[in-house]
C-alpha cells in the first residue's frame, strides 16, 4: 500500500502548482516542504514504529505563450505502523495498521493559497485516494470528530471500506481516517491511518488520535 498512497497523495496535493507558476513570475520553480513526523513519546506509548521518512519530489511542466516551465515541488511523506493479529483472515501478525504524515508546500500570490489541497474536504481527499488506489474500495462516510493538530483544531473524517494488503494479499475490512489539511507555517500538513476493522469493533482510534496530537513540524 505504501508507495501508491505515497505518490498519488503527493501528486494530488501538488496537482495545481504547476497551473499558478505557469501563470505568474512570483511563483519559484522550486517549492519545498519540511517533514511531519510523530514524536518519540507517542511512538512508544502507542506501540508504533517509523516505517519511512522520506522527500518525495514531484515535477509539473507547464507551458504559457509557447514556453514551457518545468516546476518541481518537494514534500516529505512520513509512515508508521503497528504489527496486530488477524486471526479472522489466517494471520498470526501482520503490519495492518498503518498512520501516513504528508507535508506538502503551500503556494501564495499576493497572500491568496493557490495550491489546491488547502481546499479539499475531507470527501474529496478520499476521492483522490479511490482514483489511484486499488487496493481501497467501498468507502463509505462513518463520522467525523475534532483533533487538534499542530495547535490547529481540525476535522477528522471516518470512512469504513475494504482494502487489500500488499503482503500477503488479503482483503479486509478497515477503518480509514483523514485529516482535512491543515495550514502550518509554509506547509499544509495531512494525516491519514487505515486499519483493520475487528467486527465493527473500533481499535486504534486513541492510539491514532495520540499521534495526531503530537505531530511535530518546524
Amino acid at each position: 500500500m505504501t508507495v501508491t498512497r505515497r505518490q498519488l497523495l503527493a501528486a494530488g496535493a501538488t496537482a495545481g502548482t504547476g497551473v499558478v507558476a505557469g501563470c505568474t513570475d512570483i511563483v519559484r520553480d522550486s517549492l519545498s516542504s519540511t517533514r511531519g513526523t510523530v514524536s518519540e513519546a507517542a511512538l512508544e506509548e502507542t506501540g508504533y514504529s517509523e516505517h519511512t521518512v522520506e522527500e518525495v519530489v514531484v515535477e509539473r511542466t507547464v507551458g504559457r505563450f509557447g514556453i514551457e516551465r518545468t516546476i518541481e515541488a518537494r514534500n516529505w511523506y512520513a509512515e508508521y505502523d503497528r504489527s496486530i493479529a488477524l486471526d479472522s483472515v489466517g494471520l498470526t501478525r501482520a503490519q495492518a495498521a498503518i498512520v501516513s504524515v504528508l507535508t506538502t508546500p503551500q503556494v501564495s500570490v499576493l497572500g491568496k493559497t493557490f495550491n489546491p489541497v488547502g481546499e479539499y474536504s475531507t470527501d474529496e481527499l478520499v476521492e483522490l485516494i479511490q482514483s489511484r488506489y486499488d487496493r481501497l474500495e467501498d468507502v463509505r462516510s462513518a463520522g467525523e470528530e475534532s483533533v487538534s493538530i499542530l495547535g490547529t483544531e481540525t476535522t477528522l473524517a471516518r470512512y469504513e471500506g475494504r482494502a487489500r494488503l500488499l503482503e500477503p494479499g488479503v482483503t479486509l475490512d478497515v477503518y480509514l481516517q483523514i485529516s482535512e489539511p491543515v495550514a502550518h507555517g509554509d506547509d499544509f500538513v495531512i494525516a491519514i491511518a487505515v486499519y483493520p476493522q475487528f467486527q465493527g469493533l473500533e481499535t486504534e482510534s486513541g492510539a491514532v488520535r495520540t499521534m495526531l496530537e503530537s505531530l511535530e513540524h518546524e
